[in-house]
This record gives C-alpha cells, sequence and structure tokens, in this order.
C-alpha cells in the first residue's frame, strides 16, 4: 500500500527530482540516434544513497527516459512504486524483483541480460544479493518517482 503522496514520499521526489536535474545530461544525439559506450556513462549518486544513476537518453523528470541503475553489493532496496512503468534488464551482478503480494525469497534471481516489466503505480522491490555491483538498464515510459510503500 502506498503512503499518501504528501508524506515521507515527498522527500524521496524531491531528493529524485534534485538528482535527475543534475544528471539530465545525456550522450549527444547523433542525427536521431544514441551512442553511449558504457564505460561512459555519467554515473552520480541517486538520492544521496549509495545507489547511483547515468542518464542514457530522454529527460527523467519530463517523460520517458533510459537510464542506467548502479547498486552496491548486497543492496536490499525497499518497497516502493512509480507512476510510470519501466521495462528493466540486468547489465552485471543479480537481481530480485517482487510485488507485495510475493517476497525475495520466492523472486527469482535475474543475472546478466535477464528482463522484467513493471507496471506503474504497482507496488514493488529490488534487491540486489550479488557479492558485486549491480547494474540495471531501465527505460520508463513516462517521468521517474518514486513513492515508498507502506510497511
Amino acid at each position: 500500500m502506498r503512503l499518501p503522496r504528501y508524506n515521507k514520499a515527498i522527500v524521496a521526489v524531491f531528493c529524485l527530482a534534485t538528482t535527475l536535474t543534475a544528471s539530465a545530461s545525456p550522450a549527444a544525439d547523433l542525427g536521431g540516434h544514441v551512442v553511449v559506450p558504457y564505460q561512459s556513462a555519467k554515473f552520480m549518486p541517486l538520492m544521496g544513497g549509495p545507489a547511483e544513476i547515468a542518464v542514457l537518453s530522454g529527460n527523467p523528470q519530463t517523460g520517458p527516459s533510459s537510464i542506467l541503475l548502479r547498486f552496491p553489493p548486497k543492496y536490499p532496496g525497499a518497497m516502493h512504486s512509480h507512476t510510470a512503468g519501466y521495462h528493466a534488464i540486468v547489465i552485471e551482478g543479480a537481481s530480485k524483483h517482487w510485488t507485495e503480494n510475493s517476497d525475495a525469497a520466492s523472486a527469482p534471481l535475474q543475472t546478466p541480460g535477464d528482463y522484467w516489466f513493471q507496471a506503474g503505480d504497482q507496488v514493488h522491490q529490488d534487491s540486489f544479493p550479488s557479492d558485486e555491483i549491480t547494474t540495471v538498464f531501465l527505460r520508463f515510459e513516462g517521468p521517474v518517482d518514486f513513492f515508498l510503500a507502506e510497511k
């Protein structure tokens, strides 16, 4: 269940917006396509925490965008939701993804190349149980926001 948008989530949204404003400078448009070598992705801290974001294309504040998220080893995540849906692919490391009606124990371990889709407004959690850094590619269908769920 989602917290009221004017409660704890307002802090998370403010931090996310601040981060996205600072990072919304993806690679140059090369006449209709964008090329970003993985080693050239510019990662910066996400919401002041240990996770990092790199914007590849689009503007996460205003519409669809493609981003990379990088998480430290053993990062537990938290139940949350986003207004827009997104598509995700594990690039390196390992991830688990589940909705509020299931749990981490039953979620499959996803490794490089594995994909999932997350519908907007559905409470879910991601964890990164690997002993190494995990990087995930995400394509958001609309602006990126983040709402913590009630415990």
